[in-house]
Parts: C-alpha cells; sequence; structure tokens
C-alpha cells in the first residue's frame, strides 16, 4: 500500500517535472543534475533550464533526443515460486519546441519507451512488445520575480499495438506554482489529472531541489529522488530511491484488459561528460541497484476490479544511456 501510494505521488511528480523543467529559469542551475526515465512514472524528466531569453525575444532550441537509454529490472522470483520475470525497456525523448516571448515559455517533448516483459515458468506474465508514446505540451507565465505558473497537458497511448480501444489513450493535465524560494532552494507545487491511476486521478504535485553544501544536492526531480555529489564539472554521483511504474492496454484470455506494473528501486547512480558535440553536451548516464516491492496487475479495461495480482521478490536494476544537453 504504501508503494502504491508512493507509485503515485512520483508518478505525478514525474509527469509534472517533464512538462514544467524545461520552462523554469534557473540561470544560477546546471542544466541537469542526471536525468529520469520515461519508464519512472511513464514520462521523462529533464533538469533545470537555462536562463530564458530577454523579454520581447524569442529563443528557440533544436529538433534533438534529450536522452536514450536502455534498462534492465533482472531476474525477479516469484513469491509463489512459480517462476520468475525479468523486463527490459528502451526508452528515448526527442525536443520539440523550447522558446520564450516575454513572460510566456513554452515547450512540448515527444517520446516512446518499448518494454518486454519475460517469464520463466510463469506464463501469465509473458507480456512481449508494451509501447508508450506521450506527448507534453506546456506553457509557463512569469507571476511575478522569478515565480511561475506552469500548466500543460500530458496526451499518452500505451498498447501492445495489437489494442485498440478508447482505453489506450490517458489525456492528462497539471498546473503548478513554481520557483526558488533563495539561491539554494527552488520548488514546485500543484495538482495533476493522470487518468492512467484508474479511480483516483488527482493527485497533488510536488518538487524540490535543495543545495546542501557546495558539492552535494538533494533534489525530488521526476520519479527519483536523489542525493548528488558533484565532483566535478564532468562527473556526479550519488544514491538515489525511485519508483517504476506503467501502465498499458492489452488482450488478455480473449478480452480486453488493462496491465500495470509497479517497483521500487534504489541504488547509485553516475554521471560523466562527454564533452561538446558543438552546441551539445553528451553525458554518459548509468545507475546500478536493486529493485523492490515488484508486483504486476492485469484489471478490467476500465482500470478497476483486479483479476490477477502478481507479486515478486527483489531484483538487480541497471540503467545505461545518454542524456544530452543543449
Amino acid at each position: 500500500m504504501l508503494l502504491r501510494f508512493l507509485s503515485s505521488l512520483f508518478f505525478a511528480s514525474g509527469i509534472v517535472l517533464t512538462a514544467q523543467a524545461n520552462t523554469q529559469p534557473y540561470p544560477d542551475s546546471d542544466s541537469s543534475d542526471g536525468y529520469d526515465t520515461g519508464f519512472y512514472a511513464e514520462a521523462y524528466s529533464g533538469g533545470y533550464d537555462s536562463a530564458p531569453a530577454p523579454a520581447g525575444e524569442s529563443a528557440s532550441k533544436p529538433v534533438f533526443p534529450t536522452q536514450s537509454y536502455f534498462e534492465l529490472l533482472g531476474p525477479m522470483d516469484s513469491r509463489n515460486g512459480r517462476g520468475s520475470v525479468d523486463i527490459q525497456n528502451w526508452m528515448t525523448d526527442l525536443n520539440l519546441c523550447r522558446m520564450s516571448s516575454g513572460s510566456w515559455n513554452f515547450s512540448s517533448t515527444a517520446a516512446l519507451r518499448l518494454s518486454w516483459f519475460n517469464g520463466k515458468g510463469a506464463d501469465e506474465m509473458d507480456v512481449d512488445r508494451l509501447y508508450t508514446i506521450w506527448l507534453n505540451v506546456n506553457a509557463s507565465y512569469a507571476i511575478t520575480g522569478k515565480t511561475r505558473l506552469v500548466f500543460g497537458v500530458t496526451p499518452q497511448i500505451s498498447t501492445d499495438f495489437d489494442t485498440w480501444t478508447s482505453h489506450n489513450i490517458f489525456l492528462g493535465g497539471h498546473v503548478l506554482l513554481a520557483g526558488p524560494l533563495n539561491d539554494r532552494f527552488s520548488y514546485g507545487i500543484g495538482i495533476g489529472c493522470y487518468p492512467q491511476l484508474g479511480d483516483y486521478p488527482f493527485l497533488p504535485l510536488i518538487q524540490f531541489k535543495w543545495e546542501a553544501s557546495r558539492n552535494w544536492t538533494l533534489q525530488l526531480e521526476g520519479a527519483r529522488l536523489s542525493y548528488i555529489n558533484k565532483v566535478s564539472d564532468g562527473l556526479k554521483w550519488g544514491p538515489f530511491v525511485s519508483v517504476v511504474s506503467g501502465t498499458w492496454t492489452i488482450h488478455h484470455d480473449r478480452r480486453v484488459r488493462q496491465f500495470a506494473w509497479i517497483s521500487g528501486v534504489a541504488g547509485i547512480g553516475a554521471d560523466v561528460g562527454l564533452g561538446h558535440w558543438g552546441s551539445v553536451r553528451p553525458r554518459l548516464v548509468a545507475d546500478v541497484g536493486f529493485s523492490f516491492g515488484n508486483s504486476g496487475t492485469i484489471k478490467t479495461s476500465n482500470g478497476s476490479h483486479d483479476l490477477e495480482k502478481y507479486h515478486y521478490d527483489p531484483g538487480f536494476y541497471l540503467r545505461a544511456g545518454l542524456l544530452f544537453e543543449f
């Protein structure tokens, strides 16, 4: 129950951070302190944006990937002793628009995640080639000083591509206030609507970033709570905890169902700069750790009334990929 609550909270935080991470003016912050995944909360989450264009001017960013990575939740044994399951994911996202005009900032991002569930001795969990495609369209307005009102919509399609009903499409949205309290602490707080959560789609939204010392930063960014040590401009590392979750519409027992997965994840992450590719600054990012609280649930097509639920023991966790700052 606790993990489910945290999943819902991190889920909402992750999507909202996707929406507003590229619209906040934090000129004294790094453009990113790591990365968050599309598999976490079914949306990517970038870092804090650099300073916006001066009032009256418009600044746009190129159409370019912001991150791409591979993720593995290793063999997780079924608690009833009837097999195991492992999950592989590949996700990439594409910046479509980042621009400023006067007091307004705008951004939009499209992303694709492919997921494979491979079961051994537990055939009911063999779910192959699941797809999630989403679009984030966002805007923010400077209310006063550096405080901004952020709002947006996050349409999403999650399916096995053999199932096409209205339940494949989730239309979410959010609104929040965001800005720095001082030079060391920034925040975001609001509310969002996320239909993929089922019967309770409205949730509070929370984010923060606290520079605890010169080299250490505590932040909740997307579905990830991390404590980051900045060794140099080229190297960052630190412990993290997060929630992995996803919801897809699938065919199961000759009927349309919804399949939902949830895991807690804890480990150590590292982030290494790879120099410059013109105006693009690529970074190699990697996490290693373990998953816990693993469960898969098959529900009716409207997202309620659990039909089958499976629990799995802790497993190995690995994630590796590239982050692109520009």
